[in-house]
């Protein structure tokens, strides 16, 4: 590169007084990179049957050589140290390092490594407090203190956990891991205090904070394969002090999408056992064993475990939009497009491409549940054995906790039984309630919360008699929303 770069610059021509050698290189270049990307486009369009197009775009690729170097030249770089940086930065982008380069501990004692293989268990529960915790244990024993979302919305950051995970996995490098699991190397005071201390912990939490917000913005990285360079560049200047510095972005990379991939299985499954294998750089969700959970779980049972799912999902998605613009403009509109539409599907039970008529009616009875949330917020005396008054923090139409405690008092034993009833004339009945449920808008009758909540959740109990009577007639249908969910 250097020799080439050399006997270009002997080819430069001079130019009239003031003229400025860097941008006549840089716009060459822009001009030339054209040059080359029209004569790709026409051999896209006229085949390849030219016999010139290799000797033409060579020619053109020249040219763009010849300015790419006649640039460096004018701006003083060697352009053998430009390809060496670049080899450098695109190494340093996409290689990972080997595995076996990754731990930073393989010299110390067992109890001052991170583990190199392990089991660990995450489990949703509920604090006194009633809001949703996810606690940590592995062999049996709590790893550090339960975890809020720390948020006004049930996002999953209760599970952050698994972030600390990934980072010991794929970088063999967590400070907080350490900490939780008492494996701090004190052995060597200096590396305790600057690598395994309060202020390598803070960064920690700060990229996992940091990277959730990004992802947050990204359907948590569902379907990607990359993350954006700038998020990556933060990172590494946050880490560069550290001995996880020496690590490649490729690998903070595949730490983010390794934990992001086991953060959406704990999401959707509520928890679970997950494998960390530091020798395989991998974090594995493990399966619940099939046998067991048949035995143990009713029709209803599975119901409620997957809308609860259906629903953390979309609200992760949606948030609060589905009551955005009030009672009227937003909420009875959703319900009345499921109302509609169940009208529409009831005689032949069609599906479209993005929604089966069990999916309209499970929308339906969400809605009516979610609908109570909304009353019980406005009219905290409505619903007081299940959704007593809030007096501080996020109402119960905020999040998934108002609806999963409606779902939780449900009665659905209906769906054991199964229905015989037709489908037309269950569908009639919704029609009906919903236009009584209209009616209490009009003037015509009376508004009073009471009303609506006892329509609301007439709706509820007639999208699940819907719901039992389409198990019973079409269980394949019900079963595509049940594997669509779980």
């Amino acid at each position: 590169m250097r020799a080439y770069q050399r006997s270009a610059a002997k080819t430069i021509q001079p130019l009239p007084a003031r003229g400025d050698q860097v941008t006549v290189a840089l716009l060459g270049l822009a001009g030339e990179a054209g040059a080359v990307l029209t004569a790709y486009k026409k051999q896209l369009r006229d085949g390849p049957a030219d016999p010139e197009f290799r000797a033409r775009m060579r020619e053109e690729l020249g040219d763009a050589l010849w300015y790419l170097s006649t640039a460096a030249h004018h701006l003083n770089l060697d352009l053998d140290d430009v390809a060496t940086a670049n080899l450098s930065k695109i190494s340093d982008r996409w290689r990972h390092t080997p595995a076996e380069a990754i731990p930073f501990d393989g010299g110390l004692d067992a109890e001052e490594q991170l583990p190199r293989q392990a089991e660990f268990v995450f489990t949703l529960t509920r604090s006194p407090q009633d809001r949703e915790v996810s606690v940590l244990t592995c062999n049996g024993q709590q790893v550090g203190d339960p975890i809020t979302n720390a948020s006004h919305i049930a996002d999953g950051y209760c599970f952050h956990d698994i972030f600390h995970l990934s980072y010991a996995a794929v970088l063999g490098w967590s400070p907080v891991l350490r900490s939780l699991l008492k494996r701090k190397r004190r052995s060597n005071p200096e590396t305790d205090e600057a690598e395994d201390g309060g202020r390598a912990i803070a960064i920690e939490e700060g990229i996992s904070a940091l990277v959730f917000a990004y992802a947050s913005r990204h359907h948590y990285l569902e379907g990607k394969n990359h993350v954006e360079n700038d998020v990556l560049d933060t990172i590494q200047g946050m880490v560069a002090h550290l001995e996880v510095g020496a690590h490649r972005t490729a690998d903070w990379e595949k730490a983010i999408l390794t934990g992001f991939t086991a953060w959406r299985k704990l999401r959707r499954r509520g928890g679970g056992t997950v494998r960390l294998d530091l020798h395989a750089q991998s974090l594995t969700v493990l399966e619940p064993e099939p046998a067991a959970v048949m035995e143990d779980t009713s029709t209803a049972e599975t119901f409620r475990a997957v809308v609860a799912n259906l629903h953390r999902r979309k609200d992760a998605s949606y948030g609060t939009s589905w009551k955005r613009r009030g009672e009227q403009i937003s909420i009875m509109a959703n319900i009345a497009r499921k109302v509609d539409r169940l009208n529409i599907v009831a005689a032949t039970t069609e599906s479209t491409a993005d929604e089966s008529v069990i999916d309209t009616a499970v929308d339906l009875y969400v809605y009516a549940l979610k609908y109570l949330t909304f009353l019980a917020d406005a009219h905290p005396t409505v619903l007081p054995d299940v959704l007593p008054r809030r007096e501080t923090g996020d109402g119960w139409s905020d999040g998934p906790d108002g609806f999963e405690r409606l779902l939780a008092a449900a009665d659905l034993s209906e769906l054991d039984a199964g229905g015989d009833e037709p489908i037309q004339d269950l569908v009639a009945a919704v029609d009906y309630t919903f236009a009584d449920l209209e009616r209490c808008f009009s003037g015509r009758e009376s508004t009073s919360a009471s009303r609506r909540v006892q329509l609301a959740a007439q709706l509820a109990d007639q999208a699940m008699g819907i719901l039992s009577a389409l198990r019973a007639s079409h269980p394949e249908l019900y079963q595509d929303f049940l594997d669509a969910w779980q």
